[in-house]
This record gives structure tokens, C-alpha cells and sequence, in this order.
């Protein structure tokens, strides 16, 4: 018995230390995109925002400052009872880059947020729309002009860029900022390597004329958020796509304050993952499970004193690769999230994935709040 669990270890070892080590490869030679020849005419920034006076009235006077010739800033505001409205319609008469669009009523089959995002997309002025979120703040005044630089040619359809969460003290906190790296060398590691899996609404650019000729979100209407990377899953190739990594390029948001708060986030954004396409959930459902074996195998075979050396030589090889991934990963973007407890990080890593996936699994209807 323990012979088995020392090679279903290996077995699982491996493929985690082939995974990272590969995705460190990426990272290293990743080169940020520039325009050359190629330029785009304009840019249209897109909000949707539901209550977020708190957070509009940080986030707009710092998007319009941006260092950027061409741009308009579209605010969909969805309804709100706050004092958004009021914000909103006195920057929209007296901001020539300000356009407000107003929802007093959402059709009862679309999802509230995906059919704000289509009229805000609509309602652009240009064809290349940069998506984020009012809880989301730029760290650099060249945030517009590092993303539309992945519009390299008429060929790019999407630019993916990154976010994080802001540092906070506490250990929940700590686990946020992980879990959102970790996430991060999933999909922009294996989006580098020629498969853009997702992406994050947060800091998303595309053309409005490619979203609206393929129907926007209609393949996926009734699911609950997703709107962002279900968007890449379905349409982003390798031809058509590119990731923008730089600090001045990566957007922060207010992390969630408590653990029942997250945990319906997390849920919300784990269920999407039930309609990725085959290849991506079998190459993600490979990563996770070896993971979580990777762990249970290791402490195992450790606690049996079972070929003790090698399974600690094989558990310090993964730990490395895993650090040299979220490392390279870190100076790429300027991310901020400390790391040092990484060990005990991502053993919570594998209890929040079982209890999250289990939720997920036996709850019926995902609830977006």
C-alpha cells in the first residue's frame, strides 16, 4: 500500500513540477507587446456599475487622467439607488470623455450584468472597448495606452491583462491575494503557452465589432457571471490574443472583507468553469486533482516514514517551481501579494478548492450577491 502511494506521489509530483516549470519558461520569455505600425483610433472604457457612488467617484477623476489621447469612458449605470445616478449625470453634461447610459429595467431572461455591459459596448464610440470594474483602480496613468498596445494588428481581437486584489492586513487577506496569483499563473501561463482559456472582467480589452458579429454573450446568457471569461473561452485563439503583463498595465480592487463574502464569489466563479470548453476542464480537472493528491499523498508516505528523503526532495522540487512561477509572475506585473508563507498558503489552497467545488456541485442556483 504505501508502495502505491509513494508512485501515485511521483505520478502527481511530476506533473505538478512539469506544469510550473513550463509556465516559468513562458514567463521568462514573455516580452511586452508594442505598437509599431499599427495603431487604434480610440478606446472606449466600460463600467457597469450597480451602488458604487463610494467607488465611481475615486475611480473616474483617475481614469480621466489617463495619458491617453483617444478615450471615452462609458458608465452603464444599473439601476441604482445610491447617488450614482446624480454623480453620473453631472460629469456627463460638463466631461466631454464621459457618457452615461441609465437602466431602469433589465429584461427578466438576461443576466443584469451581462445586459449592462452590452449596451455599454453598444454604445461606444470606438470599436476598441476596455472593460473594468468600479471597484477597480489603475495603479499607473498609462494603464489605456499599455492595453491598447496589445492591439498589435486587425488580427487581435482580444488583449487580456491582470489584476489583483489590494494588501490587507490578515491572514484571509493574504490567502485572497494567493489564491488571485495562483489563478493567475493558471490562465495567463497557459494563455502564453497558446491556449487563452479566461480572463478577468476586471482588465479586458476587445472589438465591439467582433462581440456584436459573434452575438456578445448570447451563448451564455443564463449563467451567472462569466461574462468575462466565458467571452475568452468560447472565441480567444492564439492568433487572435494577447496578454499584456507590466506594472503599469495591472489593475487592483478591494478585496472581500469576510470569508462568507469571498466564498460566494469564489463559488460564482468556480461554477462558470462547468462551461469552459472539454479541453480546458480536463487540463484544469488534471491540475487541480494532482494537487490535492500531490498534498494528501506527500503528508502520507511523510507520516509512515515511508522513503522519507525522496518524497521531501520531490515535495521541495514542486514548492520551487511553484515559487519560481509566482515569482516571475510577481515581476512581470508589479503584483504586490506577499508570498513568504507559501507553503502554508497553498495547503489552505486545498481545502478551500474541495469545500468550494462541493458547493458548487450541490448548490442549484449560484446567486451573483
Amino acid at each position: 500500500m504505501l508502495n502505491i502511494l509513494f508512485w501515485v506521489f511521483v505520478a502527481s509530483a511530476s506533473i505538478q513540477f512539469i506544469f510550473f516549470a513550463i509556465v516559468s519558461i513562458a514567463f521568462s520569455v514573455y516580452k511586452k507587446p508594442e505598437q509599431e505600425n499599427y495603431t487604434i483610433p480610440g478606446i472606449s472604457i466600460i463600467i457597469s456599475a450597480k451602488n458604487e457612488f463610494d467607488n465611481l467617484k475615486s475611480l473616474i477623476p483617475i481614469l480621466l487622467k489617463q495619458q491617453y489621447k483617444n478615450f471615452e469612458i462609458i458608465l452603464v449605470d444599473d439601476n441604482s439607488s445610491d447617488e450614482t445616478y446624480d454623480y453620473a449625470i453631472n460629469l456627463d453634461h460638463k466631461e466631454k470623455k464621459f457618457k452615461l447610459v441609465r437602466i431602469d429595467e433589465t429584461p427578466d431572461h438576461i443576466n443584469n450584468k451581462k445586459y449592462a455591459l452590452t449596451l455599454g459596448i453598444r454604445a461606444a464610440k470606438y470599436d476598441h472597448v476596455l472593460l473594468t470594474d468600479a471597484d477597480c483602480f489603475p495603479e499607473s496613468e498609462y494603464w489605456i495606452q499599455q492595453m491598447s498596445d496589445g492591439f498589435t494588428s486587425d488580427d487581435k481581437k482580444f488583449v487580456i491583462g491582470y489584476s489583483q486584489y489590494y494588501t490587507k492586513p490578515g491572514l484571509l487577506n493574504r490567502f485572497i491575494t494567493y489564491e488571485t496569483l495562483l489563478t493567475g499563473v493558471h490562465y495567463v501561463g497557459v494563455g502564453l503557452l497558446g491556449n487563452p482559456y479566461m480572463g478577468v472582467g476586471r482588465n479586458i480589452a476587445y472589438r465591439k465589432s467582433f462581440f456584436l458579429e459573434n452575438k456578445g454573450f448570447g451563448k451564455f446568457q443564463g449563467v451567472v457571471g462569466g461574462d468575462d471569461d466565458l467571452l475568452v473561452n468560447h472565441f480567444a485563439k492564439k492568433s487572435n490574443s494577447t496578454f499584456v503583463l507590466s506594472q503599469e498595465s495591472t489593475i487592483y480592487s478591494n478585496p472581500k472583507l469576510t470569508l462568507k463574502d469571498f466564498t460566494l464569489q469564489k463559488t460564482r466563479h468556480l461554477s462558470v468553469g462547468k462551461h469552459y470548453r472539454k479541453a480546458d476542464k480536463l487540463l484544469l480537472g488534471i491540475l487541480s486533482f494532482t494537487k490535492i493528491v500531490f498534498w494528501v499523498t506527500s503528508i502520507a508516505v511523510i507520516m509512515s516514514v515511508y522513503r522519507t528523503y525522496f518524497v521531501l526532495a520531490g515535495f521541495f522540487l514542486v514548492m520551487v517551481s511553484l515559487l519560481t512561477a509566482l515569482l516571475l509572475l510577481k515581476k512581470k506585473t508589479g503584483d504586490n501579494s506577499k508570498i513568504w508563507m507559501l507553503p502554508i498558503l497553498d495547503f489552505i489552497y486545498i481545502f478551500y478548492y474541495i469545500s468550494t467545488g462541493l458547493r458548487v456541485l450541490f448548490t442549484k442556483k449560484v446567486r451573483w450577491r
